[in-house]
């Protein structure tokens, strides 16, 4: 029965996972979702039809910044929040969809985001421009890196108080990017930026300078007609100080650096020119308000600073002022759904952490005393957590998983079927760990994440490790205590014990170590021999008992003669009984 149930537990384990997986793959593919409520006006809730806004005015306010706006909107606010990955668009469009299906004739993003992987926030930005709706992003706290490339693509930017925005550049932690990589990434950024301030009338210097160092940005004003605008120290240099617009630029600030000091030649301009390239219609027809930004560092503003150079239009502090700057009929709330709340729960640090202690923990105590019990249950569950919620959230890949469940056979393996612990049980547990770690990390559509993850990665490491730091501290306590922790020997389902066939009519029933430490029949030093393999739990016949015994040391065949070393709680540690052993 012991042997039975030993074979088979494992297999539960990955008809469990199986299960999960499938579930999660359907709710992925098309589970219908609920909607929320609407945060402020009630009207067109439920299956109420939505009716239509009232009669269109153009709006004094936001009607010239954003196109398409009219008063009397059904403004929908798809709040956008932490890192940006592929899961972020599939949420956005989920959404999107739910707003239209509420009758929404504007869309807000509210943006609280540290940034996150260039591909998702490409992808992102073109789906933003190809909606047929006036969208607005609304910055709440920040909109760093990715954030910023995700609200330039919307028709204006608003700030709540104390946000800010910018520092785009890619990064990879750890590493210096060589100049052929750096410019490789940074141009499909590059050029994203320069469609959204074309199509949307924004600055591209602003842009610019977010993402490559050295990008100076001035505020200059045409003496004739009045007009503002923010260019770069190569359109200053033609605009403002009237060099030829044909040699700005030609040469590099090295140059400068190098030959400058001994010549006393000033130094040359650096930096492509700005969407707005100045021509020679724009030589010393310019004058300068102010130097915005020295190039030193990226980029990065303030509310007020980004409100004072017209990258935001108002300051934002809350829905009702919102509704008011829009001019709108009605708010409503489109937020992440149950599914969405519970993926993004269970990939925060600190839940992995604890249910990587729980699976540790209730798999040590399930392979304590035979039988799927309660340990085996809580360590399922956690398992379940673990690689469930990162693949809800579109994080996990179906090779994660498998990566994992193979470093699982592989371990089982090895306790059940190889002797000793080697090659086939270190592998597997380096593929479960790397299947943990790389599971909640983006992939970016490839194999490993991409360059601009390795410090999420990194940071999935340790906590992992954190994870098996406490598991590990754990294990010790539960080893010396297991017997003491009140109700801890209760966690155990036993089902009814059959006789075995060596078993004579009227003999003693099995026992287990809690009954044996009751009873007092099952006693350190105690002879018998194992009637179940032990690899290492498995069952010995004690003193003319049937009982459920762990070995130590090497695993046990049937007959092996053993001899109880220790008795805690209810687990009997055996060792075999040689003979030609002496004290």
């Amino acid at each position: 029965m012991l042997r039975m149930r030993t074979i088979l537990r494992p297999w539960l384990w990955l008809v469990f996972l199986a299960a999960f997986a499938s579930a999660a793959a359907e709710h992925r593919d098309g589970t219908p979702e609920n909607v929320n409520t609407p945060h402020t006006d009630q009207a067109g809730q439920g299956d109420t039809p939505t009716p239509k806004p009232p009669a269109e005015v153009p709006l004094p306010t936001a009607a010239a910044t954003i196109p398409g706006l009219r008063s009397g909107a059904r403004v929908a606010v798809i709040p956008i929040e932490g890192m940006i990955y592929d899961f972020t668009l599939e949420s956005l469009q989920r959404r999107v969809e739910r707003a239209r299906q509420l009758g929404a004739t504007v869309i807000v993003l509210e943006l609280n985001t540290p940034g996150g992987v260039v591909t998702s926030a490409l992808k992102i930005s073109k789906y933003i421009k190809s909606l047929d709706l006036p969208t607005l992003a609304w910055v709440n706290n920040e909109a760093y890196s990715a954030g910023i490339l995700i609200a330039s693509a919307c028709d204006a930017i608003v700030m709540a108080p104390a946000s800010a925005t910018g520092d785009c550049a890619p990064i990879v932690p750890g590493k210096d990017l060589a100049p052929t990589e750096r410019a490789k990434a940074l141009s499909p950024i590059l050029t994203e930026f320069r469609d959204s301030a074309q199509q949307n009338g924004y600055e591209y210097a602003l842009f610019h300078a977010m993402c490559v160092l050295g990008i100076e940005v001035y505020k200059v004003q045409n003496r004739a007609t009045g007009e503002i605008r923010l260019v770069n120290q190569a359109d200053y240099a033609v605009m403002v100080e009237g060099a030829d617009p044909n040699n700005v630029g030609a040469s590099s600030d090295w140059v400068h650096r190098i030959f400058g000091s001994f010549t006393g030649s000033p130094k040359s301009y650096v930096g492509a020119p700005s969407v707005r390239v100045a021509t020679d219609n724009d030589r010393g027809q310019w004058n300068l308000l102010k130097k915005v930004h020295d190039g030193q560092t990226l980029l990065t503003l303030t509310q007020a600073e980004a409100i004072d150079l017209g990258l935001a239009k108002a300051l934002i502090p809350n829905e009702a002022e919102l509704k008011q700057f829009l001019g709108a009929a009605s708010i409503l709330n489109v937020k992440l759904t149950w599914s969405e709340q519970l993926a993004a729960f269970l990939t925060n640090p600190i839940v992995r952490v604890v249910l990587v202690i729980a699976l540790l923990l209730g798999g040590y105590v399930e392979f304590q005393a035979p039988g799927v019990g309660m340990g085996g249950i809580i360590a399922m569950i956690a398992l379940a957590g673990l690689l469930g919620g990162p693949f809800l959230a579109g994080l996990a890949q179906v090779w994660h998983i498998l990566l994992f469940l193979t470093g699982f056979i592989l371990l089982m393996v090895e306790i059940f079927v190889i002797p000793g612990f080697g090659v086939a049980g270190i592998s597997g547990l380096i593929l479960m760990f790397a299947g943990l770690a790389l599971s909640v990390v983006p992939s970016g559509g490839g194999i490993l994440p991409p360059q601009e993850m390795w410090g999420m990665l990194q940071e999935s490491v340790l906590w992992l490790l954190l994870g098996l730091i406490f598991s590990f501290v754990g294990f010790v306590f539960l080893t010396r205590h297991f017997g003491s922790v009140p109700l801890f020997n209760k966690l155990v389902l036993r089902e009814p014990e059959r006789a075995f066939p060596n078993e004579m009519p009227g003999a003693m029933p099995p026992v287990s170590g809690d009954d044996a430490v009751g009873a007092g029949r099952i006693r350190p030093g105690q002879t018998g021999h194992v009637i179940t393999k032990l690899r290492p739990i498995g069952r010995a016949e004690i003193e003319g008992q049937p009982t459920d015994v762990i070995c130590e040391g090497q695993w046990l065949e049937i007959g092996t003669p053993v001899r109880v070393i220790s008795v805690q709680g209810n687990r009997i540690v055996v060792e075999h009984d040689d003979p030609s052993d002496t004290d």
